[in-house]
C-alpha cells in the first residue's frame, strides 16, 4: 500500500495538519491576549515600536545608504485630462525600476499622491486593472506613481536574453525563487519590495507637484500585501488602501493559501504581529480595507480584522479614519473598489468626497508604457538583480573561518553545536504532544554488533530504502531502528477533502516559517527525542537518507554525543550550492533562514570529528549527484580537519554510486567498524 494510502487509513494523513493549526491556535491565544490588554493611545505607541522592530528584522537589513535615484524620463503620454510620464529610476545602485506616474493636468501646484505597488500581474504596472485605477486617480486630482515588482513587468530578474523570456517565469515563479534564495542570508523578499516603496516615495518628496505630507499608498493582492506591511512601517504614508490581501496569516493557513514568499515572513506569529497588528498600528491615519466576499483571502477573517482594527482607532479617537468596502465578486480591484478607493482618498487627502463614478477611458498596451528601450531593465541597462545583491549579502554574513588546529577543535564544535541550536530553533529533546513518530525495529540476529537509526525522506517502508539502505545494515549485523519523523512514511500529509496544485511538505515549511520553527528543526527534534528512547543502547550509528533526512542526521549526530557512526545518502552537497541557484530544486524544508551567516555542510561534517563519517551520493542544487571531485572539493575543508587529528581514515565520501554500489558501501562501512 502507497505511504499515502496507509497515512489515511491510520488516520496519521492529518497529524501535521492538526498540530500545526493546534501551535498556530496557541501563538493565537498569546496575540489576543497582548492585543486586548491594548487601551491606551501609548499602548498603540508602544505596539507601533514592536511590529516595527518586528518588520525591520523579517525583513533584514536595508542598504545603509539612500544613493541617488538618478531619474531618467523615457517618454510621455498625453491622454487629454491627465499625462503619463514613464520613467526609470535605481532604488539601489544599478537596480533599475519602471515607473509611470499618472498626474492630472492643471489644478493645484501641490497635489496629493499614490504610490501603487502592483499585484501579481504578470505585466506588472500595465494591468488593465492597474491603469484603471492610476487614471481614475489622477483624474480625481492624485499623481499616482505605479512601479514594476522584482520578477514582473520590465523587471524580471532572471532573464535570460536568448530565450526573451525568465529562467523562472514571471510574477509568482519568479518571486517563489528569489523568495526562497533570500531566506538563506536572512533576507525575505519583501525587503526589496519595501526599500522600491520607500525610495517611489524619496521620488514623489522630490516633484515640485506633489505634497510630500499627502502621500498614500494603495495596493491589491500581492501589492495588497505590500501595502498591508509597509504602511504602518514609514511614517510618511499618510493614507492606505490594502485591496483583497487584508485577512490573517492564520486565517490563510486554514484555506490552505501557500502564499509567496513575501508575504511569509520568518517568525511574524512567534512575534504575536499578524494582519492586526500591521493595521492597529496604522491609527489615527486614514485606512480602508478593501475585500472581495468571493476572494480566496477569507471574507470572514478579513472582517474578523476590521473589527479588531476599529477597536484601535476607537482607542485614540478616530474610529471614522478607519472603514472597510466590500465587493460581491472574485479577487481582483474590479471598478467598485477602485471608485471606494478614490472616493476614500479624496475625502482625506483631497478635502473633498463625493461619488467618484469611473467613466471611459483609454488604456494603453503593455508596449506603450514600457520605460526601456528593450522591454527590459536587464537588457536595456544590465541592470543588477535581486540575485546579485544576495550574493553581496552573502559575502559580508559568511563566516570568515580556518580549518580547525587539534587543540581548537573542541572549541570550534561547541560553536557549530550553538549555531545549530539558535538556525533551527529545536528548542528542548523532548517530545511533542500531537507528533507520533512511527517506527520499526528490524533484528538482525541474536548477537546484533550494534544499532544503526534510519530515517529517510520516503519513509521507513519505502522498498528502496529497505533493499538500498536498512538490509545491508542488518546483513553487516546491526539492528535496526527505523524512524518516521513528522511528515514523512506513516504521516505524509494527506489531510481530508484537500485538493491542492502544491506540495504539501512546501507548505508545512513555510507554514513552519511563519511560526519560527523551520520545518528541518522541527524534525530534528523529534530525532533526539523519540529515537533514544526506543533503544537501550548506549551509541549508534544515524544514517538520513534523502535531502531532508541528510541533514536532518547531520545536525542531530552534532548534537547528540551518543551518535558514535553517521552515514548520510542523497543529502545537498551545500547550502551554498542551494543558494547559489535560484532555481534549485531541493525541497523547501530544507531552508534554514540565515543558515549562511552561521555554518554550511561541511561544518557540521567537521564539527563531528573524530566520528566515524560516510557521505554517499551528496546532490546539486538540482537533485542530481555531484561527481567525487565536486564532492570532494567541498568537504576537503572537513577531511583537513580529520587530518589534523590522525583520523583521515574516518572520514569518507563516495558519489554516483547505483543501487548495488550504494549496498556494497554500506556494507562494507559498517563491516569494518570497531
Amino acid at each position: 500500500m502507497p505511504a499515502g494510502l496507509r497515512a489515511q487509513a491510520f488516520g496519521m494523513g492529518d497529524m501535521l495538519w492538526d498540530y500545526e493549526i493546534e501551535y498556530i491556535r496557541l501563538l493565537e491565544e498569546v496575540r489576543q491576549k497582548r492585543y486586548d490588554a491594548i487601551s491606551t493611545p501609548e499602548g498603540l505607541v508602544s505596539l507601533r515600536r514592536h511590529v516595527r522592530t518586528g518588520l525591520a528584522e523579517m525583513w533584514g537589513p536595508f542598504p545603509e545608504e539612500r544613493t541617488p535615484l538618478n531619474v531618467r524620463e523615457t517618454g510621455r503620454i498625453d491622454r487629454g485630462d491627465y499625462t503619463i510620464e514613464k520613467l526609470v529610476y535605481e532604488s539601489r545602485p544599478r537596480f533599475h525600476v519602471t515607473a509611470n506616474v499618472y498626474k492630472p493636468k492643471g489644478g493645484q501646484a501641490k497635489l496629493p499622491a499614490i504610490v501603487f505597488p502592483c499585484g501579481h500581474s504578470a505585466n506588472g504596472k500595465a494591468s488593465e486593472t492597474y491603469q484603471r485605477f492610476c487614471i481614475l486617480a489622477a483624474r480625481h486630482g492624485f499623481v499616482t506613481l505605479i512601479f514594476d515588482p522584482v520578477g514582473q513587468g520590465e523587471r524580471l530578474q532572471l532573464w535570460e536574453e536568448a530565450k526573451q523570456a525568465s529562467r523562472a517565469g514571471s510574477g509568482t515563479s519568479e518571486h517563489r525563487a528569489l523568495g526562497d534564495q533570500c531566506y538563506f542570508v536572512g533576507l525575505n523578499l519583501m525587503n526589496y519590495r519595501a526599500w522600491d516603496v520607500s525610495r517611489a516615495i524619496d521620488y514623489l518628496e522630490s516633484r515640485d507637484d506633489v505634497d510630500p505630507a499627502r502621500i498614500a499608498m494603495a495596493g491589491n493582492s500581492g501589492g495588497g500585501m505590500v501595502t498591508l506591511q509597509y504602511a504602518t512601517f514609514d511614517d510618511r504614508v499618510a493614507a492606505a488602501f490594502p485591496s483583497c490581501a487584508v485577512a490573517s496569516f492564520a486565517a490563510k493557513t486554514k484555506a490552505r493559501l501557500i502564499a509567496d514568499p513575501e508575504q511569509i515572513l520568518y517568525g511574524t506569529l512567534r512575534r504575536g504581529i499578524e494582519h492586526v497588528e500591521l493595521l492597529a498600528t496604522f491609527a489615527p491615519k486614514p485606512l480602508l480595507i478593501g475585500s472581495a466576499i468571493q476572494d480566496y483571502v477569507p471574507i470572514e477573517a478579513a472582517r474578523a480584522t476590521f473589527r479588531e482594527v476599529q477597536r484601535a482607532y476607537r482607542i485614540v479617537g478616530a474610529e471614522d479614519h478607519v472603514g472597510m468596502v466590500e465587493t460581491d465578486a472574485g479577487h481582483g480591484l474590479n471598478q467598485e473598489l477602485r471608485e471606494q478607493a478614490v472616493d476614500w482618498l479624496m475625502r482625506w487627502l483631497g478635502h473633498t468626497s463625493r461619488a467618484v463614478k469611473e467613466g471611459e477611458a483609454t488604456l494603453s498596451t503593455d508596449t506603450e508604457l514600457q520605460c526601456t528601450k528593450t522591454g527590459q531593465v536587464a537588457s536595456t541597462f544590465n541592470s543588477k538583480t535581486v540575485v546579485d545583491f544576495n550574493q553581496e549579502r552573502r559575502q559580508q554574513i559568511t563566516p570568515k573561518r580556518d580549518v580547525p588546529s587539534a587543540v581548537e577543535l573542541g572549541n570550534y564544535r561547541i560553536g557549530i553545536q550553538q549555531a545549530v541550536r539558535e538556525i533551527t530553533h529545536v528548542g528542548s529533546f523532548k517530545h511533542e504532544r500531537g507528533v507520533i513518530v512511527g517506527d520499526r525495529v528490524m533484528e538482525a540476529g541474536v548477537f546484533s554488533r550494534g544499532m544503526a537509526i534510519v530515517i529517510a525522506d520516503r519513509g521507513k517502508d519505502d522498498p528502496r530504502i529497505r533493499r538500498g539502505v536498512i538490509d545491508p545494515i542488518l546483513n553487516a549485523g546491526y539492528q535496526v531502528l527505523a524512524l518516521d519523523l513528522r511528515g514523512w512514511g506513516e504521516s505524509e500529509p494527506h489531510p481530508e477533502g484537500a485538493d491542492v496544485r502544491f506540495k504539501w511538505d512546501d507548505f508545512f515549511a513555510y507554514r513552519a516559517l511563519e511560526i519560527g520553527r523551520p520545518l528541518l528543526g522541527q524534525r530534528l527534534k523529534d530525532l533526539l527525542a523519540v529515537g533514544p528512547s526506543r533503544t537501550h543502547r548506549h551509541s549508534w550509528t544515524l544514517v538520513g537518507v534523502g535531502a531532508g533526512s541528510a541533514l536532518v542526521a547531520a545536525h542531530g549526530a552534532l548534537l547528540d554525543a551518543r551518535v558514535d557512526g553517521l552515514i548520510t545518502i542523497d543529502g545537498p552537497l551545500s547550502f551554498r550550492s542551494m543558494f547559489d541557484d535560484a532555481l534549485m530544486s531541493q525541497p523547501i524544508s530544507t531552508i534554514l533562514p540565515g543558515v549562511l551567516g552561521e555554518n554550511d555542510v561541511r561544518d557540521l561534517y567537521e564539527a563531528g570529528a573524530p566520528r566515524r563519517t560516510l557521505v554517499l551520493n551528496p546532490e546539486d542544487s538540482q537533485r542530481r549527484p555531484v561527481n567525487e571531485v565536486r564532492a570532494w572539493e567541498e568537504y576537503d575543508w572537513a577531511l583537513q580537519a580529520y587530518e589534523g587529528i590522525a583520523a583521515n581514515d574516518a572520514f569518507h565520501v563516495k558519489s554516483e554510486l547505483d543501487l548495488e554500489g550504494l549496498r556494497d558501501a554500506i556494507t562494507q562501512w559498517m563491516s569494518v567498524r570497531s
